[in-house]
């Protein structure tokens, strides 16, 4: 058997298959950019959303609410009929407890429902759409049974008692929806296990370069980390002589 003079010791080693390189970049998937109009309409959506809740929010509050028993008292003019009024404060108390509930829960649902638009989009519509449900709660429920409230001021005589409907005193509780909504909006955005917090086309609980085993997309799987070793490849030297 000739032998080639290259490689005196046997026939050449076979060559080994080089692995391509996997690409910088993988293909994102489609659909991938978020445009700022359609962040704009799911701002404006949710604090439209939240406006109507907040109107229904009113009506709940006023029924809470205790009225305040107030007695025309002549000349010194209309006055609370209780030595210790406590009724301020529980309308206060009401509205207060009532917003913070509705913000911590517009935010979980804004941030399961429209999980392609998590970010600034959901942010900045809790945010406004907090500040723009506060007024409106205490707007409509200060609006009810103010009617008669008015008139009775007009037509009672010195010493004619009524309930006046409640009101808000504390004026910095229109401030705990928006407060909640964005406090709870970051903690999940924080505790979120997706790089860019949901990519469209995502699956729950991965993000946008991950498939379902855990694994990128864009790049090679690598070797089984509980897989045994392979054995050494034989050297040129170790081949079988002709």
């Amino acid at each position: 058997m000739s032998h080639d003079p290259a490689y005196p010791f046997g026939a050449p080693p076979a060559p080994q298959e080089v692995p391509p390189a996997p690409d910088d970049k993988p293909d994102e998937p489609a659909g991938d950019k978020r445009s700022w109009r359609r962040a704009v309409s799911v701002t404006i959506l949710i604090i439209v959303a939240m406006a109507v809740i907040g109107a229904l929010l009113g009506v709940l509050w006023s029924w809470l609410a205790p009225s305040v028993p107030v007695i025309n008292a002549g000349q010194n003019g209309i006055v609370v009929n209780d030595p210790s009024p406590e009724e301020y404060i529980a309308a206060d108390g009401w509205f207060t407890l009532i917003s913070f509930a509705f913000g911590l829960v517009a935010a979980v649902v804004a941030w399961l429902v429209l999980r392609r638009d998590r970010g600034p989009a959901i942010l900045a519509g809790v945010t406004l759409g907090g500040l723009v449900s506060t007024l409106t709660t205490w707007f409509v429920g200060r609006q009810i049974g103010l009617g008669e409230w008015n008139d009775w001021q007009h037509s009672s005589a010195p010493g004619d008692t009524f309930q006046r409907p409640p009101d808000l005193h504390a004026h910095g509780a229109l401030l705990v929806t928006a407060f909640a909504a964005v406090i709870v909006t970051t903690l999940l955005a924080g505790w979120s296990n997706d790089p860019n917090l949901d990519q469209p086309g995502a699956k729950p609980g991965y993000g946008r370069d991950l498939t379902g085993d855990g694994l990128s997309s864009g790049s090679p799987a690598g070797p089984d980390p509980t897989a045994a070793p392979e054995p050494p490849a034989p050297s040129p030297a170790d081949q079988p002589r002709g």
